[in-house]
């Protein structure tokens, strides 16, 4: 009898198998594209496709994907190596050009230039029309702000590697970050929304020195990104926790 329940536990973890998505590759990135203005990017990949650095300090620069998504999760890592600056990183998404993205950017620290105010935290928005926004302070007809958190505490720091944790689909926006002072935290979660397939990409604005390493993405509807709700438990486990039903089942009989 426990041969047989042994037997039929590894047969549900082959069937398991057949039916859990593969685990997701990492992005090659060689064949993305500068979006923006050319001489605001410098977007160096690597041989391998798995990392890009950006070299310039200029206007909002975007290396995007070739392809759309949604009900996607994307993972990665990105820092900054110490150039002496603090103005923002981040990545966009849902983007169908130039007028139509959702834009996830996060500043070092505060600072007023041209009389106008920039904090340091985090700012999700929608674009709409690009030449109508002021990305510095978010501002303009071109942009709706859809979530904040500001304070100087929430700002990136030099030379630190961030995991960062994208769910996108038809209806959710979920974002965390890990690394640093930051422990597989929820920035933002946003539900009932009415969103499209787009590309994905990563977003510099008067910032240099930033790089995106081993970036994937995978199929993801429910809970996607969403650090707050337990993840599914990986096959294995779920496979040893069959066959101990399956044994103390046994041992039963």
């Amino acid at each position: 009898m426990l041969k047989s329940a042994v037997k039929k536990c590894l047969l549900s973890a082959t069937l398991l198998a057949t039916v859990l998505p593969a685990q997701a590759a990492i992005i090659d990135l060689n064949n993305w594209v500068q979006e923006g203005l050319s001489t605001s990017g410098n977007w160096n990949v690597a041989t391998d496709g798995s990392s890009v650095l950006q070299t310039i300090n200029g206007q909002p620069t975007y290396f995007v994907s070739p392809d759309s998504f949604i009900n996607s999760e994307f993972t990665g890592s990105f820092s900054v190596s110490n150039d002496g600056d603090d103005d923002y990183i981040g990545f966009v998404f849902g983007f169908n050009g130039l007028d139509d993205y959702y834009l996830f950017d996060w500043k070092r620290g505060d600072q007023v230039f041209g009389g106008e105010q920039a904090f340091a935290g985090f700012t999700l928005s929608h674009i709409s029309s690009e030449t109508d926004v002021n990305f510095w302070d978010h501002s303009g007809s071109g942009i709706s702000v859809l979530d904040s958190d500001y304070s100087p505490s929430l700002g990136w720091e030099y030379s630190t590697e961030y995991q960062f944790t994208l769910g996108y689909t038809a209806t959710e926006i979920n974002i965390a970050i890990d690394g640093g002072t930051f422990n597989n935290q929820q920035i933002f979660s946003l539900s009932g929304l009415n969103n499209a397939a787009g590309r994905f990409g990563f977003y510099n604005y008067s910032q240099s020195q930033v790089q995106y390493v081993g970036f994937e993405e995978d199929v993801c509807t429910v809970n996607c990104g969403n650090v707050s709700v337990p993840a599914p438990a990986p096959l294995g486990l779920l496979a040893a926790a069959l066959i101990g039903v399956f044994v103390r089942s046994g041992r039963r009989y």
